[in-house]
């Protein structure tokens, strides 16, 4: 007696419950799975540039001459870094030394360009707006201010920076005017952050996120 054995695959009824479990798997997730990129994205924008402040301020200190980074923008759009010391030669004096400005032999000592699904952008302001958003302006050279001396921190070898003498760029506050900061958020403009310098004596870096309601506060972050 032979035994006859029979084998079925899927019918059109159990793939279509397959495929629509699997389609609503993917919109349950798919939020989820943003807010986790945006994270972390924004989480490594401010690791970069907390790293590259803080390298900046250690070449200061080690080189005992200014040492300057500046905020711009690429060709993508994204944040650019660049981080150059402001004396060509560190045992002969020069006319373009501690003036803020990059001048022939001075060395370029990084440039850093960060992630193009972060843009410089101030909450409520906007995107790509490089005046708005990298607001460290104005600086006391040779015992006057040049006003046009913009988008960059001047680290000192104290350790510390020079004050930003714009009135844009004062103390770093929650609400608006924010004050000066490198501001930025997620290219889809739900996160947003400032890297700050507080105190023009210690160069230590502060990050705020803001918060609505709040405005750009240093604790209790929510992600979007």
């Amino acid at each position: 007696m032979t035994r006859s054995h029979s084998c079925r695959g899927f019918g059109m009824v159990e793939s279509l419950v397959v495929a629509s479990l699997v389609a609503i798997g993917a919109l349950v997730a798919a939020p989820f799975a943003g807010t986790m990129i945006r994270r972390a994205e924004g989480v490594g924008a401010v690791n970069t540039i907390q790293a590259t402040l803080a390298a900046a301020r250690l070449q200061a200190v080690k080189t005992g001459v200014n040492v300057v980074v500046v905020i711009s923008q690429n060709a993508n759009n994204g944040i650019s870094l660049q981080t150059f010391r402001d004396k060509a030669d560190l045992t002969a004096s020069s006319i373009g030394d501690g003036n803020g400005k990059l001048e022939t032999g001075e060395p370029i000592l990084s440039t850093v360009d960060l992630d193009t699904h972060v843009h410089l952008w101030s909450y409520g302001g906007a995107k790509d707006d490089l005046a708005a958003s990298a607001v460290f302006d104005g600086y006391a050279i040779n015992g006057a201010v040049d006003a046009d001396l913009t988008h960059r921190i001047i680290f000192l070898p104290t350790g510390g920076i020079a004050a930003p003498q714009n009135g844009n760029s004062g103390l770093p506050q929650a609400t608006a005017p924010y004050g000066r900061g490198v501001y930025f958020a997620d290219v889809t403009g739900k996160n947003f952050f400032r890297v700050t310098i507080s105190s023009t004596i210690a160069s230590g870096t502060r990050v705020d996120k803001y918060a609505a309601g709040k405005g750009y506060v240093s604790g209790s972050w929510s992600w979007q």
